[in-house]
């Protein structure tokens, strides 16, 4: 390829008109290497005849000319007549070159890439392949070529005339096309090289897809006011740096009251320090340098490669065409792309500038979804470059990849570490091995703890920005009904990952505020089957009249929720739906059958779907007001309630009596008590999922038997990855001990995660909210071994200590 970065037509005219022919000609052969608009080629290649010819290169000027006199257009052909007929009066001495030296041109040798794969819909068909391997750029001037968004014709809405090719796409990926390594093609480095096998269909019952059509020439939407998602960034990132300073002043006061109790070591006087300035520079630093430290994770633990335009083009003719028109409408320069060689679909926007920014697909991703429905995530992805929301989320997302790694990489040599000291000290005390292994598990818990809490203040964020990028995707591709596809089969292909593997891959889970679609809403879309509808299973995310409280703890938006918004701009495109899904449920207003569900809302709150965050936000709460009572009180001086806002332990003894009453009150009604006659045996889970009038503390007692899936050992200590795989679907399990997450840290008889892999009958309470779950009361195996939780238990012992240690802070007043 062309040793300028970023060429470009202007920029290559611009050095021509200065007579800086060395330039102009990089800038020309870059433009008709990468380029897909063919009108930009010609330009360009009528150009680069006059450069070369004024540099002196005769013979490929000559070359060129050869080629432009095979042009589809008249007046191209014509000029490359005339002017090959003044270069060969001018250079006749010199031999016609051929026409695969010219740069930027390969010789005629068959039909472009997927060309015959291609229908008017945009869609590839599927098990079909060229009968030889083609080069990644097909520079031949005919009418074969790959149509442009909104050229092409919408496809039939009707079932019944559809190909096999249009009805499952997902279950049959398409055929990927190999880059040549002939020497027309040695300009383009293979830094990767596309499987010659298709991935196989991982999840059989797969629903038929109605193939929607798209807009021809449509009308752009009303452009969106950013103000809402500068103010939501805004407040995201003083929210993450508050809690960064929070976890660094704790690890340091903790660390120098540890060295204060110990013998012969003194505290660190830094510690006693601000760590403000420290934690500016380091926030910045992780900022400036976040596109290349991710690029090293990504290429350390997930194999990650280069891709180049070229290579997209042939794999993806439409993807590569909008990334090109999408950078020259919005003046940004094409993103370095990547690749990932896995079977999970997933797709990465990350940079902290619009010029550092990367957009990373998988394998899996590029093979199971259509060509014009892989445009589509190419475009929300370029969405989020343009929008400039890359750049917090990626600081965000490496922060969260320390603790993540340090989780996963301890608790893999946790349990690699007893055998390797075993090796090499062969008389070493075999009591040592479990505290090892203990001591590594704590501390891949606690590293996996404060992931998840870091992960918090970026969840308003990480929603936000996906239906801005939803928006403009749909206006760059005039494809809503390709968008609404591409989400529903990536959340199918995670939750065919998750099956197979038999677990969840730590690259969907740590990188999971960047997917387009989040992994625990694959779960729920992976109970869809012939049987269950798209519809259906997404009913409770448009009707659900608690959805807008229940999201709050969720790192995506809801599925249907966007679903639904694609679906109104088809209509105002006057096109087809891919779906027909039910109007969203009508904000709150002011009439009394409103009211009364306004009144009830309190028990919808995400935070209420466990006790201790209710007790905690309503003693918080509590704790506000008073002090704020106080504040006014000192300002207008009324002496009677001064006192309220200076007085922190009887404060902070109002959180505790606060929530310990919440849980004493609710714990009945939240964890009733299962009995033969009210617990529902191996329900359907599709059915439960769609009911859409369903809250977390509506608790339906059930009793499920299926296959357990979840990482192993240590990687599972706090149960963080428990799932149980059943004959209707997928379902996500929470197990707590009598101590709560941290009673999962102590040396237990039995596991959940010792069942991995294994039959298991679960007993417990489940729950809908934004993603459904069941609390678990018991696990048992088929050879009869069973783990216990105690979730009442640990609850109502949490609440006991909270009234006694706020009885004793009043005492103390």
């Amino acid at each position: 390829m062309a040793s300028i970065p970023n060429p470009s037509l202007e920029d290559g005219l611009a050095a021509l008109n200065q007579r800086n022919y060395p330039v102009a000609i990089a800038h020309l052969e870059g433009v008709c290497e990468t380029e897909l608009d063919e009108s930009l080629v010609t330009r360009a290649s009528r150009e680069l005849v006059t450069a070369y010819r004024r540099n002196g290169n005769a013979e490929k000027a000559i070359a060129l000319c050869q080629r432009l006199t095979q042009h589809d257009d008249p007046q191209v052909r014509q000029w490359a007549a005339s002017t090959l007929t003044d270069l060969t009066v001018e250079n006749p001495v010199t031999s016609s070159s051929p026409a695969s030296e010219v740069a930027g041109f390969v010789p005629l040798d068959g039909q472009p890439a997927n060309q015959a794969a291609s229908d008017s819909t945009g869609f590839v068909a599927l098990g079909k392949s060229p009968s030889k391997p083609q080069t990644p750029l097909k520079r031949i001037f005919s009418k074969n070529r790959p149509q442009s968004p909104g050229t092409t014709q919408p496809a039939s809405a009707n079932p019944k005339t559809q190909t096999p090719s249009q009805t499952r796409v997902a279950d049959t990926p398409r055929t990927p096309v190999e880059p040549t390594t002939d020497n027309s093609s040695s300009r383009l480095p293979a830094t990767y090289s596309a499987p010659s096998t298709p991935h196989p269909s991982l999840f059989t019952p797969r629903p038929r897809w109605r193939n929607g059509g798209r807009a021809k020439d449509w009308r752009p939407l009303k452009a969106p006011k950013l103000i809402r998602l500068w103010l939501v960034e805004i407040v995201t990132a003083i929210a993450l740096f508050w809690v960064l300073h929070f976890f660094v002043q704790l690890a340091m006061q903790t660390t120098n009251a540890v060295l204060v109790q110990l013998p012969f070591l003194e505290p660190i006087q830094l510690f006693y320090r601000d760590p403000t300035p420290t934690l500016l520079i380091f926030l910045a630093i992780l900022l400036i340098a976040s596109p290349w430290l991710l690029d090293w994770l990504l290429k350390q633990f997930h194999s990650f490669e280069p891709l180049s335009l070229a290579q997209l083009a042939s794999r993806s003719p439409e993807s590569a065409q909008v990334v090109q028109r999408f950078c020259r409408q919005h003046k940004l320069p094409v993103p370095k792309l990547g690749i990932l060689p896995t079977d999970v679909p997933v797709a990465l926007a990350y940079g902290n500038l619009p010029w550092t920014a990367r957009i990373v697909v998988s394998e899996g991703l590029l093979l199971q979804l259509a060509d014009d429905e892989m445009a589509t995530i190419y475009a929300e992805q370029l969405g989020h470059i343009a929008h400039w929301d890359i750049t917090l989320m990626s600081l965000g997302v490496l922060l969260l990849q320390i603790p993540h790694t340090i989780y996963w990489q301890v608790a893999q040599w946790g349990e690699q570490l007893p055998e390797l000291i075993g090796r090499k000290w062969a008389s070493y005390p075999r009591f040592l091995s479990p505290i090892l292994v203990g001591m590594s598990g704590v501390i891949a818990s606690l590293s996996y703890g404060i992931y998840w809490l870091l992960r918090l203040p970026l969840l308003w964020f990480s929603r936000a920005r996906l239906y801005y990028s939803d928006r403009l995707a749909v206006e760059t591709t005039g494809n809503p009904n390709g968008m609404t596809r591409a989400l529903l089969k990536m959340g199918l292909g995670i939750a065919d990952d998750i099956q197979t593997n038999g677990a969840t891959s730590g690259l969907i889970e740590s990188f999971d505020l960047l997917l387009p679609v989040g992994y625990r809403q694959a779960l729920t879309l992976g109970s869809c089957s012939p049987q269950t509808s798209f519809e259906a299973m997404l009913n409770w995310d448009c009707t659900n009249f608690y959805r807008d409280w229940l999201i709050v703890s969720a790192s995506h938006p809801l599925l249907g929720e966007r679903m639904h918004l694609l679906a109104r701009y088809a209509h105002f495109w006057k096109i087809g739906t891919e779906l027909d899904l039910p109007p969203l449920a009508p904000p709150i207003r002011d009439n009394a059958a409103q009211l009364s569900k306004l009144s009830n809302s309190y028990k919808a709150l995400p935070l209420l779907q466990s006790a201790v965050f209710f007790g905690l936000l309503l003693g918080l709460g509590l704790r506000l007001v008073l002090w704020t009572i106080g504040q006014i009180g000192d300002r207008f001086n009324i002496w009677q309630v001064i006192w309220m806002h200076n007085a922190s332990p009887f404060l902070n003894a109002c959180i505790l009596i606060a929530f310990s009453l919440s849980i004493f009150l609710w714990i009945n009604r939240y964890f009733p008590d299962i009995k033969p006659s009210t617990t529902r045996s191996q329900p359907n889970l599709a059915d439960l999922f769609a009911n859409p009038t369903t809250l977390p503390p509506d608790s339906q007692p059930v009793q499920v038997t299926g296959k357990l899936l979840g990482r192993r050992g240590l990687l599972n200590w706090l149960g963080q990855d428990l799932i149980l795989q059943t004959s209707t679907g997928l379902v996500k399990l929470y197990f707590w001990s009598y101590l709560g997450p941290l009673g999962n840290l102590l040396p237990t008889p039995t596991r959940p995660s010792d069942a991995i892999e294994r039959q298991v009958t679960v007993n417990g309470w489940f729950r809908r909210g934004a993603t459904p779950w069941i609390d678990i009361e018991t696990l048992r195996t088929e050879g009869g071994s069973s783990a216990q939780a105690n979730y009442p238990l640990w609850l109502t012992i949490l609440a006991f200590i909270a009234a006694v240690w706020g009885a004793y802070l009043i005492w103390q007043a």
